[in-house]
């Protein structure tokens, strides 16, 4: 059913409603119970007194609609759109017609039919940079889906800033549009209800040397926040024109199921994928080099690992707490486990106690792998891949 004829309904079956504003909330909840969002909105049109100068009129006309549209965009920092479509719906339901384009109407419909698809400029705090616009943070609500702008004042947007969404935990989907080239540290953190994400073919960098807003261990060193930590991601594919991603980027992403990561990157970085404990499958890129540490600490789910020929180097505690990983195939071109740091340092592969009862290193005769494995007493067998 239509929102003004919900809203019609709501009217007509509660009279005193638009005079008790609890009640009112109510029963937005019981008519909209999966669109907070919405509601939030319709009742954001009823507190800013939008609703009772509607029941006075018989037809609202455009620079009267456009008027409500700045008093509600400006008073709440909503999106013009989702703004004018509430309007309209209260419009609809107390019988006030509307002097508004057709065209208008149908852009409103499709806002209603996937939340957050306009990309609107007043959404964001940015700034304008040589190479382009830098967004800096996202200052709407929280749609389920929020597709990023590609312009902003006729610019291009090339860049999203060190934690622009950080914290938005009602977002469940981002669309980024093509022309955006790099997403900063903890761009997305702690979006734990974002669960799907579209990355366009001109992104190149995944996090920055940026320490810009990250937090210092110890007063010393800053942790470069992961573009995705902590996030609902279940599967994702970093598109092959990424060349860059950085530390912690998928750190924590519980219900992380499959990565493709693209065909050019050459090292997996420190923490990247640690405490991914639903990690199953992920397809490593033909030109990697090296993993860093931790990288894959704590995936618990995954139970093989074929590495590609052409790593040589696999650092302290990249797969330690792999706790179902069978085996793992290094080939005849890794030429340094632990990165050298001494017996002190949580072991590669973990703890003998922490690992598989049946965790085997296929490899091949006379490889360092081969040495390796006998030196740490794990067990090694013949590569038959």
């Amino acid at each position: 059913m239509e929102d003004h004829r919900i809203l019609a309904r709501i009217i007509k079956d509660y009279p005193d409603v638009l005079s008790d504003r609890r009640k009112l909330q109510a029963l937005l909840s019981d008519f909209f119970p999966e669109n907070r969002l919405k509601r939030n909105i319709l009742l954001m049109v009823y507190d800013d007194g939008i609703v009772g100068q509607l029941s006075e009129l018989t037809r609202l006309d455009s620079l009267t609609l456009q008027r409500f549209v700045r008093s509600v965009g400006q008073g709440y920092g909503i999106q013009a759109q989702n703004a004018e479509t509430a309007i309209l719906a209260w419009a609809g339901a107390l019988g006030v017609a509307a002097d508004t384009e057709q065209g208008v109407r149908e852009t409103a419909a499709s806002c209603e039919e996937e939340s957050g698809c306009a990309a609107n400029e007043n959404a964001y705090e940015y700034e304008d940079t040589p190479r382009g616009i830098k967004l800096l943070r996202y200052i709407d609500f929280d749609d389920m889906t929020v597709k990023l702008p590609d312009r902003i004042g006729g610019r291009k947007v090339t860049e999203v800033g060190n934690h622009a969404f950080k914290g938005c935990v009602g977002i469940e989907k981002i669309i980024v549009p093509e022309g955006i080239e790099v997403l900063g540290n903890g761009v997305f953190l702690n979006c734990k209800e974002l669960r799907e994400v579209v990355l366009p073919g001109t992104l190149k960098r995944i996090g920055t040397a940026d320490t810009d807003g990250c937090p210092k261990i110890l007063g010393t060193m800053t942790k470069l926040e992961g573009a995705f930590e902590n996030t609902a991601l279940e599967s994702v594919t970093v598109p092959d024109s990424v060349k860059y991603i950085g530390e912690y980027t998928f750190s924590g992403c519980l219900r992380l199921r499959s990565v493709t990561l693209p065909a050019g990157l050459r090292e997996i970085r420190d923490y990247t994928f640690c405490w991914c404990r639903s990690l199953q499958e992920i397809t490593f890129p033909a030109e990697l080099e090296a993993i860093g540490t931790e990288a894959f600490e704590g995936c618990e789910s995954l139970e093989t690992v074929i590495l590609p020929e052409g790593v040589s180097s696999i650092a302290q505690g990249a797969f330690a707490g792999c706790k179902a990983l069978r085996r793992i195939y290094l080939p005849d071109s890794v030429s340094e486990i632990g990165g050298g740091r001494g017996s002190g340092f949580i072991q590669t592969f973990g703890q003998p106690e922490d690992r598989h009862q049946d965790f085997t290193i296929l490899c091949n005769a006379g490889s360092y792998a081969m040495g390796y494995a006998r030196k740490q007493q794990i067990r090694c067998a013949r590569a038959q891949l």
